[in-house]
């Protein structure tokens, strides 16, 4: 039977023979599957000549040692203490920041309050909060016709809300947008004295410029989230940090996420950041990239507008909320995957390209610029 062949949903009491939670069954979820010859800018993985002969260079330097023997982290723990200037004992690695999302809620959330999410937000918060029947709290950041964040319905409910979760994302995703450092320090102090912990997940910072590591030293009710995915090309290793207070980490540390952490994400990981300097160097094209696209796609569409400073992505303000699904399957018959944010609170009518090398953006701002119908 074909891996694409149709078949029956499992049934809770037809195919496990054992008490499940019905809600779970009610979770939407589907593998991830890749397509022959797609180019994806749909996920933001960092697409860049530079970085893939640097993390190509890195695995050439991988033994067998990666691969045999059980991992340890805390050379590349001190690694991360210098290149973040952080203290190690503060920095916890997670196999990604899917599973970093799962950590918190799980550790965190679950007993308290629940999450305050400042939306949109990865989608990963609102599924392992469901996961666990953890209560939500969604406050929109973003309106359909400005292009900054709002912040007043946050701060709001964290005054009238009981302690618990709050989590923003700065660089915000999908949008693009961003916060200002005063802005999070005022939510910081806030959050502390409302009794609530702050999550920061700043998985798109290293393109902007953007971190909030610094303020954990002073902020014990401060939480940071940054992959190195995005950051360092690392996609299909799967790590991240989370960087809090020792004592945080400590007690973060208890439900065991280095047991999930491989021995050869460790040594890849270790291996580039010794390349942080060219790495400095593909951002800074990655940006380059990012503006010239722009200014491309917005010849052919001067109605629209890009929602600035982004990150390895572009998000676009069309005006149209039919032009998303059009673009999106516009690209798709030529084998171009990007996503329509239009089912999105305060995105409607957006649509987000990620970045590849400039060669290929401009081929595809050659296709975005190409009328296109309802088929």
């Amino acid at each position: 039977m074909s891996a694409r062949s149709t078949l029956p949903a499992p049934s809770p009491t037809r195919d496990v023979p054992f008490p499940t939670r019905h809600a779970v069954w009610e979770l939407a979820w589907e593998p991830r599957r890749q397509r022959a010859g797609l180019l994806n800018l749909k996920s933001c993985e960092l697409r860049h000549p530079l970085a893939e002969s640097i993390v190509s260079a890195a695995a050439r330097r991988l033994t067998a040692a990666d691969l045999l023997h059980y991992p340890y982290q805390q050379d590349l723990l001190a690694d991360l203490g210098d290149y973040h200037d952080t203290d190690p004992a503060g920095i916890l690695l997670t196999a990604g920041s899917d599973s970093a999302v799962g950590l918190v809620v799980d550790a965190l959330a679950s007993g308290g309050g629940g999450l305050i999410l400042h939306e949109p937000a990865f989608e990963s918060w609102r599924y392992y909060a469901a996961l666990r029947g953890v209560p939500v709290v969604g406050c929109p950041g973003t309106a359909a016709d400005t292009a900054r964040l709002e912040l007043a319905g946050l701060h709001a409910r964290m005054a009238a809300h009981p302690p618990a979760v709050v989590v923003l994302t700065n660089p915000a995703s999908p949008s693009g947008l961003a916060l200002s450092a005063a802005d999070i320090h005022e939510t910081a102090e806030l959050a502390g004295r409302a009794g609530h912990l702050l999550v920061v997940d700043e998985c798109y910072g290293a393109f902007t410029g953007i971190t909030h590591v610094p303020m954990v030293a002073s902020s014990p009710h401060l939480l940071v989230l940054r992959s190195y995915s995005k950051t360092f090309g690392l996609a299909g290793a799967r790590i991240a940090s989370v960087f809090g207070s020792p004592a945080l980490v400590s007690y973060l540390s208890r439900f065991r996420p280095d047991s999930t952490v491989s021995a050869t994400a460790l040594a890849l990981l270790r291996a580039v950041l010794a390349d942080r300097d060219r790495f400095t160097e593909v951002w800074k094209d990655v940006r380059a990239i990012r503006s010239d696209f722009v200014r491309q796609v917005l010849a052919g569409h001067p109605g629209w507008s890009a929602l600035d400073p982004g990150g390895n992505y572009v998000t676009f303000r069309t005006g149209d909320r039919d032009v998303p699904e059009l673009m999106a399957r516009h690209l798709d018959r030529h084998d171009i995957r990007i996503r329509s944010l239009d089912n999105v609170p305060g995105l409607e009518g957006c649509l987000r390209v990620s970045l590849a090398d400039a060669p290929t953006m401009e081929k595809v701002a050659a296709l975005m610029n190409e009328s296109v119908a309802a088929p």
